[in-house]
């Protein structure tokens, strides 16, 4: 059974990813666009926590087909 264990982060940590992913959602919106469903889960897996900065950086190119 492979099972990863994903540590905690603090309510400061997940207040500080909380306040990233929101200015780079409305810089996204200032240019009329919107983030997919699939990066918008991929954000809230970063805020929860669940990914780091890297993981979601690289699994967000991933997302988009992003070398």
């Amino acid at each position: 059974m492979d099972t990863k264990v994903t540590p905690r982060i603090s309510a400061a940590e997940t207040a500080a990813r909380a306040a990233t992913i929101a200015s780079a959602r409305h810089s996204t919106e200032l240019e009329g666009r919107r983030s997919s469903p699939a990066a918008r889960a991929l954000q809230d897996a970063y805020i929860a926590g669940q990914l780091n900065a890297d993981e979601l950086v690289e699994q967000t190119k991933a997302l988009y087909g992003i070398a």
